[in-house]
Formats: structure tokens, sequence, C-alpha cells
């Protein structure tokens, strides 16, 4: 379990399903064999070529790789297939392949729809604005210019991440296997700073947020950590030992944000006239619905730790209750009486504010605002 990622998906946020970035590029849905290593080796030869201006030769791209020449060679003629803009020339008696440069390629002539799309892609993106291929659709979006104004989408100002640098090093450390020193602000102490050495795995998006699950070389364990709470990065010449046990997928396969550890069955029932919006705002994607004996919703799923989960219950206010583990419902009560505890306690600044509150008629709906 990940005591460095707290927070949950609340029924007002929206989890940015747009994947997950590998220790050798983009990750997926599929599990860390068959398919997904093709994809991820494919990536890989892509990745090297794109940084050499003039190509690589098969032969020095086996010597980067380790895979066979049959491997490279039909690797190479499945990109090609694929779209992708590869070349080769002769030089010294070997085929050089290379990425076509920027002169070489047509030009693209979409539709303003079509540009909306990749901006509205771009929108998305905006947590791992500073890595590579963020920037390179940052420098084709400043090239298209639609052929006439569109109207059926309006895009509201994407939120900048503010940790490009971070999310930069750490792209490094990934594609060259090396070790990063971070100072990393954790919930567990209370904001307070601590130094680790991680070697990163992969990059994660979550309610718009970004994460990179790496090894945490200190407690000689998996770790999560948000990158908005890495206060500082220095990449090390170190080279990374470890490597991820389980697929991306697998590492967050029960979690609702970030949080990853052991499956818990959680049960929470949700009153009976808001239970439509449990489907809206789910706790899990498989979780279950359940009618309770008192006209209620329960909503039933397996998720890892409670955590997250405690944070989803009180998102949704009076209207929802923790009935199962006892953890979870000790957890959520907990916060509660603190919550509660602020409003009860008498002081000056207090007594001055309730004078000024008018009692609001009517009750509270589950989007926060008050109705007759």
């Amino acid at each position: 379990m990940n005591a460095d990622c707290n927070g949950a998906r609340g029924p007002s946020s929206v989890t940015a399903s747009i994947g997950e970035l590998t220790a050798d590029g983009i990750g997926d849905e599929l599990n860390m064999t068959g398919a997904r290593r093709v994809l991820v080796r494919q990536w890989e030869l892509v990745l090297m070529l794109s940084a050499k201006r003039y190509g690589l030769t098969v032969r020095q791209l086996r010597e980067r790789t380790g895979a066979s020449k049959q491997t490279l060679y039909r690797d190479l003629a499945t990109l090609r297939d694929a779209g992708v803009p590869l070349t080769s020339s002769p030089s010294n008696g070997e085929a050089r392949y290379r990425l076509l440069r920027d002169a070489e390629l047509p030009a693209l002539g979409l539709t303003a729809l079509q540009i909306a799309a990749l901006h509205l892609a771009r929108a998305q993106l905006e947590p791992f604005a500073g890595a590579a291929f963020v920037a390179e659709l940052d420098v084709l979006l400043s090239k298209l210019r639609p052929v006439e104004p569109q109207e059926t989408f309006q895009f509201a100002a994407a939120r900048t991440s503010g940790h490009a640098r971070t999310l930069k090093l750490i792209e490094q450390a990934i594609q060259a296997k090396r070790r990063a020193r971070i100072e990393y602000r954790s919930v567990s102490r209370r904001g307070a700073t601590d130094v680790v050495h991680v070697e990163p795995y992969f990059l994660r998006v979550a309610d718009g947020h970004a994460y990179v699950r790496a090894w945490c070389v200190e407690r000689a364990a998996e770790r999560t950590y948000k990158l908005a709470r890495v206060t500082a990065i220095t990449l090390t010449d170190v080279q990374a030992t470890h490597t991820l046990k389980n697929s991306p997928h697998a590492a967050f396969s029960r979690s609702i944000k970030a949080w990853s550890g052991e499956a818990t069955t959680v049960r929470i029932a949700v009153d009976h006239d808001v239970a439509w919006l449990a489907d809206e705002y789910p706790l899990a994607p498989d979780q279950r619905t359940l009618k309770g004996r008192d006209g209620s919703t329960v909503i039933e799923a397996q998720v890892a730790g409670i955590m997250e989960t405690a944070k989803w219950v009180l998102a949704w206010g009076g209207v929802a209750e923790a009935l199962e583990p006892p953890e979870l419902r000790s957890m959520v009560r907990g916060e509660l009486a603190k919550a509660l505890n602020k409003y009860d306690v008498p002081g000056p600044a207090k007594a001055k504010a309730r004078a000024e509150v008018r009692p609001a008629t009517g009750r509270l709906t589950r989007g926060g605002t008050v109705r007759p």
C-alpha cells in the first residue's frame, strides 16, 4: 500500500483516462506479455530513430536493443506498414533507417473538426506538459490552422501542470533507466519533505494529476508519487536495477485514483433519492449495486485500501453511509466528527459567522445547491 498517494475521485470529478507512460514509452491496458511486449519494443525503435537525425543501421539497433536481426527487420516493416514515416538508404554497405524530416513529410490537410479534436486531446494531456511527446504535439498544433472556423466545440483554458521540469527529468530517467533523487512532501509526514532515491517505471494520470510509479530505494518497495509534491529532483548517474513486476494496469487494477495495494471489499449505502447518481459517479467500474432493507442503494466493490474510498464517501455528504469494513466506517465517522467539531466549538469568529448567516430553507442536494 502506498501512504504517499492520498486523495480519491469524488463524484464531482472525472478521472482522465488517457493511459500511462511505461518505462519503455506508451502504456495501455494489456498485460506485459505478448502483443504488449511487441508494441513496447517497436516504440523503443521509434524513440531511438527519432533521436538520430541520420538514423541507425540494423547492427546499431541490435547493439542498443539486444534483439535479433530478424526481429528488427520484422519490427521495422511493421512500423512502416502502420504508417510510421520511415525511410532507409545505403550507408557503407548497410541500410540506414531514419524517420522522415519535417521538410520531407507531406502537407497535412486537416478539417476544422479534426484540428479541434487534436486540441481536445492536448487539453487532456496537460498533466503531461513537459514530456517529449506532448512537446511534439504542441509543435504540430502551432502549425495547424483550420480552413474554416468551427463552433461545435469550445475549450476552456487548460490547467497548467506547474511541474514541467520534474516531468521532463522523470521521463529522462525512464528512458535512460537511471535513478533519480527527489525531495518529496509526504502526506504521511504532514507535508514535511523527505529525500528518497527512486527508479521510475511509468507515469499515470488520474483526476488531471500526474503520478509516477517507481521503485523506492530507501523503502525497498514500489511506491507511487504525485509529481505536484516533488519539490526538487536530480537525475543521478546510477543505473536502475529494478524492473516492474506487473503491468501498469495490474498495478492499479483496484485503484480508485492512485492508491495501490491488496483488494478490500467495501459496502456503502446511498440514499434512495440520489441513488441514480451512483452510476454517474461510480466508486469502481465493476461495482455492484444492491438494494438495502431501508430502500437505500448499497454499492459494493473491491478497491485498493480504504483511504480513497473514505474520501469518495465523504464527497457525497450526508446522503452516503460507509457500512463495511469496520475500519472504513470508523475512518469516515472520525472525519465527520472533526468537521462537526469546527462548527460546534464556540468562538468569536464562529459566533459572528453564525449571526451573519441566515438559515436556509429546503435541503442540500447532491450538487451542493439548496432547493426548497
